[in-house]
């Protein structure tokens, strides 16, 4: 049995990581982002109802023996997937290899997507430079959340 949850500062690889030990393990993954936000053609970045995020949270603990899910979060309502993790990681290679990575994945986007102008596209990649700079300063309330229930998370560099 495998449940592995993957955390990470934006640019860390969690995706990438997620699905990688997923295929090895023939397990689903789940990104956190999927259960947060609504996200349809034209129409980025709308927050799911909290009850509406909770209820697809439930679901998939309850209809999935084994998983790999991922995310940034640190909020109270992601503590159901770190009680039921067998596995903790949490990704941490330098804020400069995280920034070089979102400007690569950043740049390949915008080839392929044109529902935003040029000048969007900028803003809102300098925005995710400006909050991977600062995510460190939140990495303590998910380790203190994860302390509280005696388990020990893995550092991958």
């Amino acid at each position: 049995m495998a449940k592995i949850f993957i955390s990470g500062g934006p640019g860390s690889g969690k995706t990438t990581y997620a699905k990688k030990l997923a295929a090895e393990n023939n397990i689903p993954h789940f990104d956190l982002d999927d259960i947060k936000w609504i996200n349809q053609k034209n129409n980025f970045n709308v927050e799911r109802p909290k009850e509406d995020r909770l209820k697809l949270r439930d679901k998939i603990l309850s209809e999935n023996d084994n998983w790999v899910i991922e995310g940034i979060y640190t909020k109270d309502w992601i503590i159901p997937i770190l009680e039921q993790a067998d596995r903790i990681i949490i990704l941490k290679p330098s804020t400069t290899v995280r920034q070089w990575r979102i400007i690569k994945r950043s740049c390949r986007r915008m080839l392929h997507i044109e529902q935003k102008t040029h000048k969007e596209n900028v803003v809102t990649l300098f925005k995710l430079l400006v909050w991977s700079r600062s995510y460190d300063k939140y990495l303590p309330e998910l380790l203190a959340k994860i302390q509280k229930l005696n388990k020990t998370p893995e550092f991958i560099r």
